[in-house]
């Protein structure tokens, strides 16, 4: 099974190596991790987008988290997997997936050190400033409280 992930993931140079959908569900579970509680109301929401985004069912979805949670378990390269969404998602559409990072951070109301720090770094590696990520965090919290 690893084997057939690693492959998945180290396909020729030339095309993504692994797919969007897939590269984004991981990177959504690393950050859902990254404060040592991946809550069920975390899991929704990254199912939810991925649905939204991709046009899934509810079960493609699932199917997509569980082989993310395989990757990230198995490799937790935050570096490779930005770069395949950079690679796959353009500029403009990043944006939306800074404010899926975030509704995914403040799923529980509350914005951990661990979250933060993942974050900025995630922010960075996507080509997107802090000053944009700061005013997305801004829109979601204002949007979470109504």
């Amino acid at each position: 099974m690893f084997l057939k992930i690693l492959n998945n993931i180290t396909k020729k140079q030339n095309e993504p190596k692994v797919s969007q959908e897939l590269a984004l569900a991981t990177l959504f579970i690393q950050l859902a991790k990254v404060d040592n509680d991946f809550s069920d109301e975390e899991y929704r929401i990254i199912s939810t987008i991925l649905e939204k985004r991709y046009g899934v069912t509810k079960s493609e979805s699932e199917a997509i988290i569980k082989e993310a949670e395989i990757i990230e378990t198995d490799s937790s390269d935050t570096m490779q997997i930005t770069r395949e969404v950079k690679s796959t998602i353009p500029y403009e559409d990043r944006l939306e997936i800074l404010r899926d990072l975030w509704q995914i951070i403040m799923a529980d109301n509350y914005r951990s050190n661990e979250e933060n720090n993942f974050m900025r770094l995630v922010t960075k590696l996507l080509g997107m400033s802090d000053k944009l990520s700061g005013q997305i965090r801004g829109e979601v919290e204002r949007s979470s409280t109504k």
